[in-house]
């Protein structure tokens, strides 16, 4: 009878030492797919986030409506700034054809006041968010500033990378987001759907 109660108990604590192995696994897996980052063709869940004056931006209720160009970016990466006047341009030149471009600050170090005062000072056309935490630097897998990414109206991601190939104005030879621009207005696939990002390493939290 002994012998039973024991051979009981291990066959239960077996049992429980095996639940909670799976569970774990399980929570894991699904831990590892949420935190995935976008990939060319995924569709982008809605989010929302603050610009520096504070007001609150629900992405969501752009998406779907308007083509968007995520810039994540950075006041205090020069390569960054360099890029500033093409984002101003390309918010200025498709602003009637339904593209809209958001800056995202990812980069811990930077605070909201300086955010705001530096947007206002080089007046940028455009909304600058600030991720707290780089949530959403992390969702979509930027590493650098600038990184670029173009949503279509169906809130799939269509482009992915670089402004263009040259920070030197002078020496651009391929203009990677004008080009997926119009090919997604015209409603065209991208022929350059991804592009090698160059800048400055996103500071995020430790």
């Amino acid at each position: 009878m002994k012998i039973r109660y024991v051979a009981w108990i291990g066959l239960l604590a077996g049992s429980v030492f095996f639940s909670q192995a799976f569970l774990a696994m399980e929570a894991a897996a699904q831990a590892n797919e949420e935190q995935a980052a976008y990939k060319i063709g995924d569709t982008v869940a809605p989010f929302t986030l603050k610009d520096a004056e504070g007001k609150e931006h629900d992405l969501g209720a752009v998406l779907g409506k308007k083509v968007v160009v995520l810039d994540f970016w950075s006041s205090k990466c020069p390569v960054s700034i360099a890029y500033e006047e093409r984002l101003k341009a390309v918010q200025a030149k498709y602003a009637d054809k339904d593209v809209v471009v958001f800056a995202i600050d990812s980069n811990a170090p930077n605070s909201v006041e300086e955010i705001a005062t530096y947007a206002k000072k080089n007046k940028l056309n455009y909304p600058v968010l600030k991720d707290h935490g780089n949530k959403i630097a992390d969702r979509f897998g930027a590493k650098v500033t600038p990184e670029v990414f173009v949503i279509c109206k169906g809130k799939i991601i269509q482009y992915h990378g670089a402004v263009d190939d040259s920070q030197n104005a002078a020496n651009i030879k391929n203009t990677y987001l004008a080009d997926a621009l119009d090919a997604v207005l015209a409603g065209n696939e991208v022929d350059v759907k991804e592009s090698k990002a160059f800048g400055c390493t996103i500071k995020r939290v430790n």
